[in-house]
């Protein structure tokens, strides 16, 4: 038993000494910007997957200041990921992250969560989310590994044990949040923050401001309803998932490209065409909306099979 013990000490050491060398060689440096009062973005200014060069930071986090602590919404692709938001974080406030919200399961919105696990008290997701990122979550660090060429390293996988199964309002420090259900819109389980007294709403990747959203794992209908509902809120300032900070506006964008997308498939599948058939007109129909989201074709040409899928099953 003793010598099981001494073996593990000696793994985690052996973990901090290659992670502690593997920061060092971590480059990039980030910046909160403020959004409203005690509310920052940490926005990425990457707009590809993770790669090599953006060393696999490519989605957005957010934080709030209260005055017990931070919350902090999304942590990243990596444990380096995380700790370069640590350091963010600390030249805004000293307070430590006690509360994380990862949004869903997708591995470029939270890996990053061991960097945090010396401080946080409670990490909030739906029991769908904290379910795949234990069973998918080394598939993610894996493929992240092979896309960046080493950059993220071996991340810890610090899953979420608080759930959040319906609309719930918290108060963490002196601030309350709202945190509520997407309705599987992009991802199965996927959550939400609004800071209703802020008008500020933090997305995750149900919003893509200015890059092609992903779809593969999404529920298109859902979504689109979603966003109507989202612009009835009037927030004046949203966090993204991916792309720049943005208002209403950009949710009004996003559900229209969603509804031409939709649409354009619909379209073709009326005309009895295959996806494969069907994507050159599709992308077409999407035109006007290319200046405002970079890889739009790229990500029509993987994802529509998918999307022609849920409009077959949407016909019977």
């Amino acid at each position: 038993m003793r010598k099981f013990s001494i073996l593990i000490t000696l793994c985690s050491l052996l973990f901090l000494i290659n992670a502690s060398s593997a920061l060092a060689d971590f480059t990039l440096a980030m910046k909160a910007k403020q959004v409203a009062p005690d509310v920052y973005a940490i926005e990425t200014p990457s707009r590809a997957l993770p790669n090599p060069e953006n060393q696999g930071w490519n989605s957005n986090a957010a934080f709030v200041v209260t005055d017990s602590g931070v919350i902090l919404f999304d942590t990243g692709s990596s444990f380096f990921i995380g700790f370069a938001m640590k350091k963010a974080i600390a030249q805004v406030t000293d307070q430590p992250v006690r509360w994380i919200i990862n949004s869903h399961a997708h591995g470029d919105h939270w890996l990053g969560n061991a960097a945090f696990k010396d401080s946080v008290k409670d990490i909030y997701a739906t029991e769908q989310v904290a379910k795949n990122i234990k069973s998918e979550g080394k598939n993610w660090v894996d493929n992240f590994n092979t896309l960046t060429k080493g950059a993220t390293g071996e991340s810890e996988i610090l899953a979420p044990k608080t759930f959040i199964t319906e609309r719930t309002k918290i108060k963490l420090g002196d601030k309350e949040i709202t945190l509520f259900l997407s309705g599987d819109s992009h991802s199965p389980g996927d959550i939400l923050m609004w800071l209703a007294n802020e008008k500020v709403l933090v997305t995750g990747d149900v919003i893509y401001s200015d890059r092609m959203p992903s779809t593969f794992d999404s529920n298109i209908p859902q979504w689109i309803k979603l966003l109507g509902e989202l612009e009835g809120m009037k927030p004046n300032v949203v966090v993204p998932g991916h792309g720049v900070v943005t208002d209403k506006q950009g949710v009004t964008r996003l559900k229209n490209l969603l509804q031409t997308f939709w649409s354009a498939v619909e379209a073709g599948y009326e005309e009895d065409k295959s996806a494969y058939e069907m994507a050159p007109e599709v992308i077409v129909a999407m035109s006007e909306f290319k200046s405002h989201y970079p890889g739009l074709e790229e990500k029509v040409q993987r994802d529509i099979s998918k999307v022609y899928l849920q409009v077959e099953a949407a016909s019977f």
